[in-house]
């Protein structure tokens, strides 16, 4: 069970890490606020945070096993390989879990760093891109690593109601 714990807690975190801080520095630098896309995402990361780790669970089974494992079983000719419980869908459905946690802690780390440090690297003459990866990021690291944190211990707690999807 620890085995399996620490396993599914890494497998989660090499998967939501990066895809929700990229999600949160694409919702807080690049997308426009008043879009009704970037408006919609917000409002579906805040609700996806109210839903009960069962659920998530079920759409695990669903989805990743029975809908995307046997499609990957059906497009190769393969017998049940994919179409099975096992620990990356468990991980994957674990790490749609978290999402909602490390999207809205990295986009309050990254509102908290001050607009005229993204002015002045811009006045320097720096491209949007490199202001974000070598004036922003450095600044709003702390707060990501706090939601990556804060990640990694809702999975491990929530690994009992996953388990179904992966074991």
């Amino acid at each position: 069970a620890i085995f399996g714990t620490v396993a599914l807690v890494l497998l989660m975190v090499i998967a939501v890490i990066p895809f929700g801080t990229a999600s949160a520095i694409f919702l807080h630098e690049y997308a426009r606020p008043d879009s009704i896309w970037t408006r919609a995402v917000r409002f579906a990361v805040s609700n996806l945070a109210g839903v009960p780790s069962i659920v998530f669970g079920l759409f695990g089974l669903g989805f990743f096993i029975q809908f995307l494992g046997v499609g990957m079983d059906r497009a190769l000719g393969l017998d049940v390989q994919w179409g099975q419980p096992c620990i990356l869908w468990a991980a994957l459905t674990l790490a749609l879990l978290n999402l909602p946690v490390v999207v809205v802690t990295t986009e309050e780390a990254l509102a908290a760093v001050p607009r005229h440090y993204r002015e002045a690297s811009l006045a320097l003459g720096a491209t949007r891109w490199q202001t974000i990866w070598r004036v922003v990021l450095p600044q709003a690291l702390p707060g990501i690593l706090t939601g990556g944190i804060l990640a990694v211990a809702r999975g491990a707690g929530e690994v009992a109601p996953i388990l179904f999807t992966g074991a």
